[in-house]
């Protein structure tokens, strides 16, 4: 045994792998390595023909402890109380699932980066924060919020910390789920139990026993496909990866899944100027990808548990160590640290190699299971008594549509379960990786092995682009990533914070119940529109009311959504309280940067930004305090004031910011009370960055020295439309730069104001000639209605797409009584109307822009109907080929008529083999085989 060891490992040697890439193996634990020391151990006493190797063995793995010794010197503390020893005792196993079993190991990560304590240090902040967390907030009760609040609540105890609490966090997630739902399951026979748990919640845990049943029966097929490999082929490819996971992991797991994908598939389309809710489905490939992924997501994390290296763990606590001195940065260290990972990995584990075939299998197999398990109870009329009785359906059925020619299968959902969505909003569901992190990001040595500490996932997003991967992986393994990677790291080390006076002000709002500054009320009360007396014989008032009552479902629809969206985040803000975050970042296809958290991040919108802070402060200093004036003037939409003007105006408000720092949701405003003063950060554009800037300059100004003050507040800033920019810049177009401010003003230009007063001139010319459409809209234009479509021109929008931007804007325009200014069903056809108007407005102010534009869309198309070299040769080859095969057949025809006969078919097909069955799909083949083999599409700057 001991021979055969070691020449496995001479062979491994012979393949270019290093004894130090072999103990940095994932599929080696610590006993693996102890093993391998014992063997090798009793090699060299034997004195084989081996013992030369196994000296080299022993020599590597001293090596590889020696070097993990100076991370994690052995340090033992007898005096430790048992509290003391049960918190280590589970830090100590956490870490040991990294791969590191020694708890000074926890002390010197936890050193390198901050955690809970650093952020609480202060002893009133401390108490400030402890006072905010035991706030209660009132929660929607929905399904997606009460498991948030599971995930999170590891956050709300003390005994783990940073790298610790991380992993708890990134692990909790399906096992609280599945906690849940058991406990759903036991309170469904108690009505005083069962009574805040909502409908929906109450079904999906329904389904739990029977899909865990299913699962277990084909796990057991799997087993015995396996035992007996040869009668069922298929089951022995995808059998050794289905049974990794319990049947109730995996069971919660489609469920979340298949629930999530169908509620984010309703979503309220405007067609023809009428919206509705989609009702088509999710595509059945998306659906069993996406939950085979989820499957092996958790079979990964699984894994990650059991895995045991503290070599692995040592080198990663080194790679985490100089990211957070900085050295990582220097590239040539990020180099060969890069090197270091790659060459220890190799090629991605059997685990993770999941082929389309066995994603495809196991995700069928999960979807049919569910289809089968998954029921709703549905009223239904006797047809012979009319009597109203109730039974069980499938929740969710598998149908088919045609799109484009084409025929889809797709996963429907019943009207019922629809109806529940609309409910209990599910479309936002938390999931690990959805969260900001307790700690710094994994640095990006490579493309996969950076973010989240146990998951790896591409620093690029795509979808399903298997080209895409590999050309990642490529550019990866050619060290062609260290400048982007970097530059994602520095995103991510970025150490963020909850503002706790913003925190206040939103609790406060949000408990109250009302709508406040875009935070939705908990109840809205739109009145149904009423049935028009004559609704059964006018077509118009018929078509009329439909549309109403759509738009007040949908009103009522949309508000249950925002109120939840809302929800999460002042729920993850709250677990923030005591807690720094980072945001792990990747990259689009562009380039461009994002945070990996989508729900909550400091791109988000102005709840959120409101609510973020740098966690490490600055002196503002003299300047500093001139831009947070700008700033706050900003917000406030002063923005095309010059800076003179700005300053005068803050100064001349000086009084309403301080009173709003100081009382910024006045009691009496909250009660409702007639003629309550509103603070004067409400009506602002941006209210709740607004009330930021207000609490700063509050406590900058009445610093002792504001110059000192130090200020967390951060600032954004962002050009005047880019993409305009960029033609204009391109085209030398002096006229459109000012216009975008890339020439010096004494103020800022604002480009869709100018955009805006050149379609009001061109619809005056058109009221001047009757035009119905410019009749019914005059006066009625806003710089909103317009911003949009002038937005995404440069970004090819097209003239449809502009006239859904429009109509949007347009059913929000009110008469003096509030109620819609324009008919629904002549919103569309005003839209359009404007559209073209904006499309010609843009032409005439950027005259370069456009026909820039023009060269590049021309350029475009000739590039797409370009011929290849090669496929002009076989064009060229095909055409002589088809000349002389017709010059054949009309000699032959000739020499049969002479003859005085006819050629027969066979004879016909063996010269001209193009016109026989299937002739049709041949040429459309070989006319495709000339075109060019990829489409090229051109989007602007």
């Amino acid at each position: 045994m001991c021979n055969v060891a070691l020449i496995l490992m001479k062979e491994m040697l012979r393949c270019g792998y290093s004894f130090h890439s072999m103990i940095l193996s994932p599929h080696l634990n610590d006993s693996d390595i102890d093993k391998i020391k014992s063997l090798a151990h009793e090699v060299t006493i034997e004195g084989s023909e081996n013992s030369e190797l196994a000296t080299k063995v022993l020599q590597a793995v001293s090596e590889a402890e020696m070097e993990l010794a100076k991370l994690s010197p052995d340090k033992n503390n007898n005096n430790m109380d048992a509290s003391d020893n049960r918190v280590a005792s589970y830090k100590n196993s956490v870490l040991s699932e990294l791969g590191f079993s020694n708890d000074d190991g926890a002390s010197q990560l936890e050193s390198a980066n901050p955690t809970s304590k650093d952020v609480a240090s202060d002893p009133e902040t401390a108490a400030i924060r402890e006072e905010l967390k035991a706030t209660e907030l009132v929660s929607t009760n929905v399904r997606g919020i009460m498991q948030l609040k599971d995930t999170l609540k590891s956050l709300y105890e003390d005994e783990l910390e940073g790298y610790n609490l991380q992993i708890r966090v990134e692990r909790d997630t399906y096992d609280a789920a599945l906690t849940r739902y058991r406990e759903i399951n036991k309170q469904r026979g108690d009505p005083l139990l069962s009574g805040n748990i909502s409908e929906l919640r109450k079904l999906s845990a329904s389904w739990l026993p029977q899909l865990e049943s299913l699962i277990e029966e084909e796990q057991e097929r799997c087993r015995h496909a396996m035992e007996n490999r040869g009668t069922d082929l298929h089951r022995t490819q995808y059998g050794q990866f289905f049974k990794m996971l319990d049947s109730s992991k995996i069971a919660i797991i489609t469920i979340l899944e298949t629930l999530r994908i169908q509620a984010n598939a309703m979503k309220i389309t405007v067609d023809d100027s009428t919206p509705h809710i989609n009702t088509k489905g999710t595509k059945v490939m998306a659906t069993v990808l996406s939950l085979s992924d989820a499957v092996h997501s958790e079979i990964r994390m699984e894994r990650m548990k059991k895995r045991k290296n503290s070599h692995i763990f040592g080198r990663n606590l080194n790679v985490a160590k100089l990211a957070s001195s900085g050295k990582l940065f220097n590239m040539a260290i990020r180099r060969a640290k890069a090197k270091e990972v790659r060459d220890s990995t190799g090629d991605v584990s059997w685990i993770d190699n999941w082929d389309p075939i066995i994603k495809t299998r196991i995700g069928t197999i999960l979807i049919s299971m569910l289809l089968e398990a998954a029921r709703v109870s549905e009223q239904y009329a006797d047809p012979d008594t009319g009597a109203i009785s109730e039974r069980m359906v499938p929740a969710f059925s598998h149908e088919y549509i045609f799109s484009k020619g084409r025929r889809y299968g797709v996963i429907t959902s019943h009207p019922v379960l629809r109806e529940m969505f609309s409910k209990d909003s599910i479309v936002s569901i938390m999931t690990p990786r959805h969260l900001p992190m307790l700690v710094p990001p994994r640095p990006w040595l490579t493309y996969n092995s950076g973010g989240y500490l146990t998951k790896d996932e591409p620093c690029m997003r795509f979808k399903d682009n298997q080209d895409q991967l590999r050309l990642l992986l490529q550019a990866s393994n050619e060290d062609r990533l260290c400048t982007l990677l970097s530059g994602l790291d520095a995103l991510g080390q970025t150490r963020w914070a909850i503002n706790h006076g913003v925190f206040a002000a939103v609790t406060k709002v949000w408990n109250s119940g009302i709508a406040l500054a875009e935070i939705p009320a908990s109840h809205i009360d739109i009145p149904e529109p009423e049935k028009p007396a004559d609704f059964d014989t006018n077509k118009k008032a018929r078509l009329e009311y439909h549309f109403r009552k759509n738009e007040w479902k949908n009103k009522r629809v949309n508000q249950h959504s925002m109120r939840c969206d809302c929800n999460y985040k002042v729920e993850i803000a709250k677990a923030f309280l005591n807690h720094p975050m980072y945001f792990p970042h990747n990259i689009d296809f562009r380039g461009r940067a994002y945070p990996i958290p989508p729900h909550f991040n400091h791109l988000g919108n102005d709840l959120c930004r409101g609510l973020l802070t740098f966690h490490e402060g600055r002196p503002i200093t003299k300047r500093g305090l001139f831009w947070l004036k700008i700033h706050l003037a900003n917000l406030v939409g002063k923005d095309k004031l010059s800076h003179q003007e700005r300053l005068e105006f803050i100064e001349a408000h000086e009084k309403e910011i301080l009173a709003a720092a100081d009382d910024p949701v006045p009691d009496s405003l909250i009660n409702q009370e007639p003629d309550a003063p509103r603070p004067w950060w409400v009506d602002s554009e941006n209210p709740w960055q607004t009330l930021a800037a207000c609490i700063d300059y509050a406590a900058a100004v009445r610093s002792p020295n504001p110059e000192e003050y130090v200020s967390h507040l951060h600032i954004h800033q962002d050009g005047t439309c880019n993409g305009l920019q960029h033609y204009a810049a391109m085209g030398r177009d002096t006229k459109g730069a000012k216009e975008v401010n890339l020439l010096p003003s004494d103020s800022p230009q604002d480009v869709y104001t100018g955009i805006l007063n050149v379609v009001v001139r061109l619809m005056d010319e058109d009221c001047k000639n009757g035009v119905e459409q410019a009749l019914a809209l005059q006066n009625k234009l806003t710089r909103k209605i317009v911003k949009q479509t002038v937005m995404t021109n440069v970004y090819g929008v097209t003239l449809m797409g502009a006239r859904d931007q429009i109509a949007a804007r347009l059913r929000e325009v009110t008469d003096d009584e509030g109620k819609p200014a324009f008919a629904a069903l002549e919103v569309g056809r005003l839209a359009m109307y404007v559209a073209k108007k904006i499309f010609e407005s843009l032409g005439e102010m950027f005259t370069q822009a456009q026909q820039i534009q023009n060269w590049l869309n021309e350029s475009a198309r000739r590039i797409a109907k370009s011929m290849p070299a090669s496929a002009l040769v076989e064009w060229k080859q095909r055409v002589v080929r088809d000349k002389e095969a017709k010059a054949k057949l009309v000699a032959a025809k000739r020499k049969a008529k002479a003859n005085g006969s006819e050629l027969d078919v066979d004879t016909i097909l063996e010269i001209r083999p193009d016109v026989g069955p299937g002739s049709m799909r041949r040429k459309r083949m070989d006319k495709l085989s000339t075109k060019p083999m990829a489409t090229v599409t051109w989007t602007t700057p």
